[in-house]
This record gives structure tokens, sequence and C-alpha cells, in this order.
């Protein structure tokens, strides 16, 4: 686990340090000199940028992994769980499910990197917000294609 909490956030960190280097003016080659990384991975990030995307926005998983890699405390990453505003997943058509934040919440649970007491008071908090409609299933009353 800790390889891929490692991992992930090498990579969240690299994508904003371009998206840092890149909004100083660096041209995409630049950018790759100074960090050592391939313009190929530098200009991902600049076509996010030209079309008006967030570059790794955090989420609720970022936030629990650098609590598990100690690069913040567990009352900062509970202080920011407990004011996030979490949407929820939803099965979406037949076959698909559109993931929400809560969903990473739930991921971090089962891999062990937020306690039951932590879970919980962030499941109080969010028992009263409001989920998205379900989608029709095919067989079910209304379903029409997406």
């Amino acid at each position: 686990m800790r390889e891929t909490a490692a991992g992930v956030l090498a990579l969240i960190d690299s994508d904003r340090r371009f998206e840092r280097l890149l909004r100083q003016g660096l041209t995409p080659q630049q950018v790759a000199e100074r960090t050592g990384e391939e313009e190929r991975f530098v200009l991902t990030v600049k076509r996010m940028m030209d079309r008006g995307e967030p570059v790794r926005p955090e989420t609720p998983e970022e936030l629990g992994y650098r609590r598990f890699l100690g690069q913040i405390s567990s009352q900062e990453m509970m202080d920011r769980l407990r004011a996030w505003p979490y949407t929820f997943g939803r099965i979406r058509d037949y076959d698909g499910y559109e993931r929400g934040s809560w969903d990473d919440i739930r991921s971090l649970r089962s891999d062990g990197l937020l306690s039951d007491q932590e879970y919980d008071e962030l499941e109080a908090i969010t028992d009263p917000m409001p989920r998205p409609p379900r989608d029709p299933l095919p067989w079910e009353k209304g379903w029409q294609p997406q």
C-alpha cells in the first residue's frame, strides 16, 4: 500500500509542478528539461490547461494517502474531509458506474487507511446529504438509452 500511495502522489505532484511551471510562462520543452521528465507528460498537462480542465484536483483519496505517508496530520485530513463537498456515485445505464467523491472514502476505509471511528464520523456528516437519482435499468419502466 505504501508503494501505491507514494506512486499516486508522485504523479499528482509531478503534474501540478508541470502546471505551475507552465503558468509561469515556460514552454513544455523547458518544463521537461527543468524537471527531467518526458515532454509528452508535460504536453498532456498543457492540453488539459488549454481545454480549461483542472489539473489533478484534490480528492479525498489524495488526503488519505498523504496522511498515510505522514505528509499531513490526521487532524488536517479529518478537518478537510469534514468540510468536503461530497458527491455520491450512481449506476448509469446498464453496466456503468459514475463515481462520486464518497467512493474515495469507502475505498480508504476498505484499504485500512481510515479507522472505523473516522469513517463513522464522516458518514454521520454525509447521511443527510442528497443522493443522485437512480437511473432506471433496461428492464424497468422509464429506461432510455444514454
